[in-house]
């Protein structure tokens, strides 16, 4: 009787274990079952300061979240000194020095280089250019047309600012000794000819 027994529990174990293999089952269908989920914030846990209630976090937001390295940290200091220095000389700059700049910034690939640009005396900042190859070298425009319209526009005494206002910037430089001095010579191209100002302390002495 109980080897019957046994006998009649295997096949009806057998066949009950049978009927779990339907036909027509996906591994997608059978996910459908699955009532297992994520923890969601501020309904399985609190949500602390900081917190945007994300699943994930942007690569940004993960490397604020990470400790420094004291080697990444000085590149950080570095970029931001470098950054405030580049704002200041921007600041200073005179209208059509800044245009001048803006006209031309874009092919400085670094910061760096921006700030030694604009470091630059004025007078300067085109032959820099020039000799990167980044512009082609042309005759700077001069509104004066003749030696005798020198003489109109420019008198002796007169400051570099003023001299730039009457007649435009001039094509070169060159200055003599200390440059705090303000000894120099500014050059001038006009009807295939050059034109120099002699300045002394700042004011002009005199041309030829």
């Amino acid at each position: 009787m109980t080897l019957k027994f046994l006998k009649l529990l295997f096949v009806f174990t057998l066949i009950s274990g049978c009927t779990q293999f339907q036909t027509g089952r996906s591994y997608t269908s059978e996910m459908d079952h699955d009532d297992s989920r994520f923890f969601s914030p501020n309904e399985d846990f609190p949500i602390v300061s900081g917190d945007s209630g994300r699943y994930w976090m942007t690569d940004k937001e993960r490397k604020l979240r990470t400790p420094m390295s004291e080697e990444e940290a000085f590149k950080n200091r570095t970029h931001d000194a470098l950054r405030a220095e580049l704002h200041r000389l921007e600041k200073t700059q005179h209208d059509e020095d800044f245009e001048f700049y803006q006209l031309h910034k874009h092919r400085f690939q670094t910061i760096s280089e921006n700030i030694y640009f604009l470091k630059l005396p004025y007078y300067e900042r085109k032959s820099y250019l020039i000799d990167r190859g980044f512009i082609q070298p042309t005759r700077a425009p001069s509104s004066l047309s003749s030696f005798d319209s020198m003489k109109n526009d420019v008198v002796i005494g007169m400051k570099k600012g003023q001299v730039m206002a009457s007649i435009g910037r001039p094509s070169k430089v060159e200055v003599a000794g200390n440059p705090q001095d303000e000894n120099e010579r500014w050059l001038y191209h006009m009807n295939g000819a050059s034109k120099y100002i002699y300045f002394e302390s700042g004011e002009v002495q005199g041309w030829e």
